[in-house]
Order: structure tokens, then sequence, then C-alpha cells
């Protein structure tokens, strides 16, 4: 019912042709650290993962008793491994920011920090699913510097493990004590986004970038990054929004941003993986996989046709990367991609910033917000 009715919708001018538009804004770019800091309070999502009791209930079981203790090596050891590994957390930053934007100067009581705080781990053990999933559809190795989960635990158990992350904060929604209007609110917001992210999974796994023409590849690039990154992200910022009571208008508007910084965000994460300096051992993963990506859309969109076919022949021929890193540097092309990328964040802003005009908001929150994007462009590198 409300998300129909509050007709949650996306942008429409590509974000390719916006980046190339530069701005002279300035801005106070936080560091990793700070980022860090911001989230210190957070607690891990394994720490909300069911104990016996909560397993008795759920399991319901009508055969006998389980000894719970056989759960742990086949499903909740794995997640464990994979949620205590350090991650950025940016989706469960958002849940709070919305939160906190929308709350505007009003108290907040314990019951709302438990929701707020349940809010995020929805959303990190969203997030942490989809990492299993990319793992494995990508024959990564590695993630966040160790074992792949499918490589640490086996095939089977990791993507019924992934799986079941996907499954599991709709417990963690019960919890909340929303009114039954807002719980079905979030409920089809969920449903809504693991729709959409499978959609741009689909694009993501199934497309080789190679069958396109040059023309083409911006627009399905750019589907694929709202979709699979973009939806998530929106769902943070509503979710957040929702808990601190935002109205429909200002619900839309994170909406509406929500999908544009999931844009960034892989932008950033795309040009890291060309870079390699934060996970040498994913570097150039996306290119050799032929993947629709922001450094496809940025190539085909601003290169002409003759350094185009220059790029996809380099690209042919990785995993040697002697021609790719040539073409690279004789266009200057990540001092671009990454200018264009930063342009983007600050129109995106700006334009943020106007729409939410004189509403009820807390001003230190948006600060935070638009400041949360240049942090990230940093923590990709």
């Amino acid at each position: 019912m409300l998300p129909e009715k509050r007709k949650l919708e996306v942008m429409e001018e590509s974000p390719v042709v916006v980046a190339n538009k530069r701005s002279g804004a300035k801005r106070k770019i936080r560091s990793v650290a700070e980022l860090k800091d911001d989230l210190r309070e957070d607690t891990s999502p394994s720490s909300v993962l069911p104990d016996d009791s909560q397993l008795e209930d759920l399991l319901g079981l009508r055969t006998g008793s389980l000894p719970f203790h056989l759960m742990g090596p086949v499903l909740l050891e794995p997640i464990r491994y994979l949620t205590e590994c350090p991650g950025k957390k940016i989706r469960g930053h958002l849940v709070r920011l919305g939160y906190e934007l929308a709350r505007s100067d009003r108290p907040i009581t314990p019951a709302d920090r438990k929701r707020c705080r349940l809010g995020a781990e929805v959303l990190e053990l969203i997030h942490a699913g989809s990492l299993v999933a990319d793992d494995i559809e990508d024959g990564s190795k590695e993630r966040r510097g160790q074992p792949a989960l499918h490589h640490k635990f086996g095939l089977p158990v990791a993507l019924n493990a992934g799986n079941w992350l996907y499954f599991w904060p709709f417990q963690l929604v019960r919890e909340m004590d929303l009114s039954p209007e807002n719980e079905l609110f979030v409920y089809r917001l969920y449903h809504r986004t693991m729709l959409r992210a499978h959609f741009g999974q689909a694009l993501d796994v199934g497309l080789n970038i190679d069958s396109l023409d040059q023309g083409q590849i911006p627009a399905v690039c750019l589907a694929s990054m709202e979709l699979k990154t973009g939806a998530l992200t929106s769902f943070a910022l509503v979710m957040g929004g929702l808990l601190g009571g935002a109205s429909d208008r200002l619900l839309t508007l994170l909406d509406e941003f929500g999908h544009r910084f999931g844009i960034l965000l892989q932008m950033f994460d795309d040009l890291g993986n060309v870079q390699g300096r934060r996970d040498p051992a994913k570097r150039y993963e996306d290119l050799i996989l032929q993947r629709p990506s922001w450094v496809w859309a940025c190539v085909a969109e601003n290169y002409p046709k003759e350094a185009f076919d220059e790029f996809a022949v380099a690209v042919g021929r990785l995993p040697d990367e002697r021609l790719l890193g040539e073409w690279i540097d004789r266009f200057a092309f990540q001092w671009t991609a990454k200018r264009q990328a930063e342009n983007y964040l600050e129109k995106i802003s700006a334009e943020l910033k106007t729409a939410i005009g004189n509403m009820d908001y807390n001003k230190n929150a948006l600060q935070r917000l638009i400041a949360l994007g240049a942090t990230v462009s940093k923590a990709y590198e």
C-alpha cells in the first residue's frame, strides 16, 4: 500500500552526462578513520543471530528435538565468519543518517535507538548475503583479505548461508515493534529492494559487455548499478527515514537520493577494482569477467570509437595488463573517471539540498550524509 502510494521513483538523467559538468563547490573530505569512529557503536551483525531459545521457536519441529549445536558448523559459524570480518558498514550508517535526518531535533528514546540499530543490522545482513552470492558468481577466492565463504566452508554451505541472510532480517523487522502500517511498508519496500537487486545482478552476471554496441553500454551499465546497488542504499535511507517519522515527501526524496548514492558507491567500487590497491586479489576482476561497470560506461560515453576499440582490445588481453595499463595512462582515464564521479556527488548533493528546502529535518545529519559520499570515495581507493 504505502510504497505504491508514495510513488518512490528514481532519477532519469544519466550520471555520465551529469558528471561531466564540473562544479566548483568545496567540501571537507572526512577520513576513513573518522567514518569508522562514527560507526564504532554499531554491534556486529552476528550479535543478532538466533540463540538456542529462538531456534527452537523458529524451527517449530514436530518430529522431536534437535541438538542445536549441530546448527553451528553448517549455518551460524559460516555467517559469523563472514559478518565479523570488518567492513565499511555504509548501508547501516545510511539507516542511522536517514533516521537522524527525519528525527530533526526531537529527543531519541531507548526504543528509537533499538529500532535504528535493528534497521542498520537488517541492511548489513542483506548486504552480507549479497557478498556471498557475488563471490560465488564471480569465482572469487578472497573477500576482505580472507578466504571467500565458499572456499572456507564449501559451496553448498556458503550458498545456503547467503540465502538465509536474505530471510533472517525479516525476523528483525518483527522485533522493531512498528505500527502495522509501517511494518507492512517495510516488508513491501524489502520485497521491492530484493526484486530490483536481482534484476540488476542478472544484468551483471548474464550480459557480456562485448556483446553490446558502444552506444548501448552506458545505459546498460548504469541500469545494473542502480538496480543491484542503488536499490539497497535506497532501502537503507528510507528505512531510517521511516523510523524517524519522515513525511511522505521526505521519504520520496530519500528514496531518490538513495538510488543515486548507490550509483555513486558503485562508481568508486568499480574504479577501485581497476586501481587494485584496496583489494589486489580482485584487480580487474570485473573487466576480465566482461561485467557491466562504471569503467565501461565512462569509456563508452567519453571516448571516440577508435579509443573505445583500443580499450576493448586491451581488456581482452587480461590478465596480461600491460596494454591496458598503457591505455589508462595515455588517456589519463583514472583521473577522468574519478573526477566525473566526484562531480556526480556534487550534483546529487546540491539537488537534495534544494529539494529538501525548508522542510523539518536535521541539518547536521544532512551535512554528514553528503560528507559520507566524499569519505567513501577514499575508502574504495
